[in-house]
């Protein structure tokens, strides 16, 4: 920690990783908030890192620094917002409306990594989470597409397929990353359909939303559709398969991170 705080750190991955060892082993988490909240932007990351790359078990009780995390989001280093979106999946409850709306908001992010981590935050999100931060998005914002989702689309969690075609060529880019990301959202399954409008779009970042999801970086685990996979070929076997997965979600991740860092 005192390494960590100290003024001319410059970043240490072996030190996080080591303090991140030993937060998972019951070092208090109120002890994130000194990092989260330090100047020093090097510091910053390694807290956003940490929280971010928290197992779902330690996940849901950093909430106790919530408000420290959200406050990321505003961090001048693209990467950290990043990182910021991803613990703030596991850690919000209820009661963090405010905070969840802030989350939706960065989906007009400058960076196209931090961009993609909100489109991913929407897929993955629970029905209530997605609820809160689209209405406190619009209240937060009510000048932005936000306000005239809700107005126009009470449903607008599971849009129909006669409302998608008109939200994917909406002239607002947010709204049309907005409906791509709910489009590859899971009912119990990816609705093939779906991407396919999805796929139509003349938005290269919203079509490649669409790719994401058929490649397995925008899709929880439980919500797998077999027609829309990316299947191993009938050669490979089942173990290679699953590292070959591992490994495209990885570099998909570094690809990002190196995108939102700029």
């Amino acid at each position: 920690m005192s390494k960590l705080l100290a003024p001319g750190f410059e970043g240490d991955s072996e030190l996080t990783l080591a303090l991140q060892s030993a937060f998972h082993k019951g070092f208090p988490l109120e002890n994130l908030r000194p990092l989260l909240t330090s100047d020093n932007l090097h510091t910053q990351a390694a807290a956003a890192y940490l929280v971010a790359e928290a197992n779902s078990k330690m996940s849901y009780r950093m909430n106790c620094v919530v408000a420290e995390i959200a406050d990321l989001l505003d961090s001048e280093s693209s990467g950290i917002r990043f990182d910021a979106i991803e613990a703030l999946l596991g850690c919000t409850t209820p009661a963090d409306g405010a905070i969840l709306g802030r989350v939706m908001l960065r989906l007009d992010d400058e960076h196209a990594g931090v961009r993609w981590r909100v489109v991913q935050f929407i897929c993955l999100a629970e029905r209530w989470q997605l609820r809160l931060a689209v209405e406190n998005a619009a209240a937060l914002r009510p000048d932005s597409v936000f306000k005239t989702l809700v107005s126009a689309y009470g449903h607008y969690v599971t849009p129909g397929a006669k409302d998608l075609p008109r939200l994917l060529a909406h002239p607002d880019a947010v709204l049309r990353r907005f409906a791509a990301a709910v489009a590859i959202r899971p009912r119990e399954v990816i609705i093939e359909r779906f991407v396919a409008m999805v796929e139509q779009s003349d938005d290269a970042e919203v079509r490649e939303i669409a790719a994401d999801c058929r490649q397995g970086f925008l899709r929880p685990t439980y919500a797998i559709r077999p027609s829309i996979l990316t299947r191993a070929s009938a050669e490979t076997p089942k173990g290679e398969a699953q590292n070959a997965g591992r490994r495209r979600r990885g570099a998909k991740r570094q690809a990002l991170l190196r995108t939102a860092q700029g």
